[in-house]
């Protein structure tokens, strides 16, 4: 088992800062926090000491300038997820642009985190987790026998590999592989037999299974997760892939 993440947790404010030090999400997700900052100094003396792997910002000018130490995390290579207060929603896209892995509005919901913890994991690892892994071998089994072209079944995996986090469109399938949605449509349609959607349908739930299992996360974190619009919707898709609930299927695995 690999260990813990080593993580940087800087929020200028002491009582948010012993509140998100205490999640049980660090630790479920492979993550520790190792070291925590009140302002921008004692964050950026943090990160030079060469210890820590992963940075979460919470954003709460003055006391910590967040673009600073986000310049600082990108010359150091270090991972960033910033957290803003919700009045400063708008300056989202500013952070990514200035580097940082993922942008969170104040309150983050645990799936929302999860969903950037799992970004971050895979550029830290530079894998994928195993659950996302089995799921992926699962699904990529029902193309088996098809003789689908070698290059196109190459490049169909490294595209749902580097999707873990996220949700894959068939607009972003299409832009991956360099062609226009309608062409890249017919093609994938021509290799598999099937659309691009059903296939990502069929590896999501695939994965929702996988989840399940582990049974560290909650059907509407799951749903949340795997970027479906309601639970709802989740688990009439579940239900018409597997013949059950997702809450029927975890009944069937305890």
């Amino acid at each position: 088992m690999s260990a813990p993440i080593r993580t940087l947790l800087t929020d200028s404010d002491p009582k948010k800062l012993n509140r998100y030090g205490r999640m049980s999400l660090w630790g479920e997700m492979g993550y520790k926090v190792t070291a925590a900052a009140c302002d921008t100094l004692e964050a950026l003396n943090k990160l030079d000491s060469g210890e820590v792997e992963f940075a979460v910002l919470v954003s709460r000018p003055p006391e910590t300038d967040a673009e600073t130490i986000l310049c600082r995390c990108k010359e150091l290579g270090i991972p960033t997820l910033v957290i803003l207060p919700r009045k400063n929603g708008e300056s989202v896209g500013h952070y990514f642009g200035l580097g940082a892995c993922d942008v969170i509005v104040e309150p983050p919901s645990r799936s929302r985190l999860r969903r950037a913890l799992l970004k971050a994991h895979r550029m830290i690892c530079k894998g994928t987790s195993e659950e996302y892994r089995l799921a992926g071998e699962k699904a990529f089994a029902l193309l088996e026998g098809k003789n689908i072209n070698s290059e196109f079944m190459g490049k169909l995996r490294s595209f749902i590999a580097s999707c873990e986090g996220e949700t894959a469109t068939t607009c972003s399938a299409a832009e991956y592989f360099s062609f226009n949605k309608d062409y890249f449509g017919k093609l994938f349609k021509q290799e598999t037999g099937m659309t691009f959607n059903s296939f990502y349908n069929s590896f999501r739930i695939e994965y929702a299974k996988q989840l399940l299992s582990s049974g560290s996360y909650r059907i509407n974190e799951i749903s949340e997760l795997l970027g479906f619009s309601s639970v709802d919707y989740f688990t009439g898709v579940f239900k018409r892939l597997t013949g059950c609930t997702p809450s029927g299927y975890r009944q069937t695995i305890e």
